[in-house]
């Protein structure tokens, strides 16, 4: 997994940050005159594609880890992804909250009756108070609209990043380190001694 601590303080200054944010430019020229509901609901699709590719990168390469995020399966919606990124350890738990309120406000808009909802309705402006990747000096000076792009900007840019990251630092799996794919099935049945004699090999120390 990625080792958040070996990220740049302020990647958002880093080449990587930089290169994240500038790709989601004409993203942003492009929505920034749709009103108030379209934002919400195009940018959380926006948001669960970039989940979706970073869970894909952490996975093993095969064509048919396509489907488990299809139809009615486990990792079709976008809060499921948002649950399996960070339990994963993909995302930290800030972003795992922010994503979770982007999520329930997308539903606020996609759901409610309310023909002119908009970021700045207290149902709405209240949960985007609860970001944790907006400062409070930003509260205080930026309408929820702007906040909440922003918001989604950021952690848009962050996925962007880590996704390149986790695609050059992930480290082989279970079965990749114990060679499972190597030896037919009924021979992978181990001994403790033979575990520890391959992790030992690998310079791995068990726990």
């Amino acid at each position: 997994m990625i080792d958040n601590n070996k990220l740049p303080d302020k990647w958002s200054e880093s080449e990587e940050g930089k290169k994240g944010l500038d790709s989601l430019k004409p993203f942003w020229k492009a929505h920034e005159n749709e009103s108030d509901r379209a934002v919400a609901i195009v940018t959380a699709i926006l948001l669960d594609n970039l989940l979706e590719q970073l869970i894909k990168t952490s996975y093993v390469k095969d064509p048919n880890v396509n489907t488990i995020f299809k139809d009615e399966h486990v990792l079709r919606s976008f809060y499921a992804k948002t649950n399996i990124a960070y339990f994963s350890g993909l995302i930290p738990k800030d972003v795992h909250h922010d994503l979770k309120l982007i999520c329930d406000i997308r539903n606020k808009f996609a759901h409610d009756v309310v023909a002119e909802l908009k970021f700045d309705d207290d149902r709405i402006a209240q949960r985007i108070n609860q970001f944790s990747q907006i400062s409070e000096d930003l509260v205080k000076i930026y309408p929820p609209r702007l906040r909440f792009t922003l918001n989604v900007s950021h952690i848009a840019a962050l996925l962007l990043v880590w996704r390149q990251l986790l695609s050059k630092l992930k480290p082989p799996s279970l079965v990749e380190t114990l060679g499972v794919k190597e030896k037919q099935f009924m021979k992978c049945i181990l001994t403790p001694e033979q575990l520890q004699n391959i992790l030992e090999s690998k310079g791995k120390n068990p726990r």
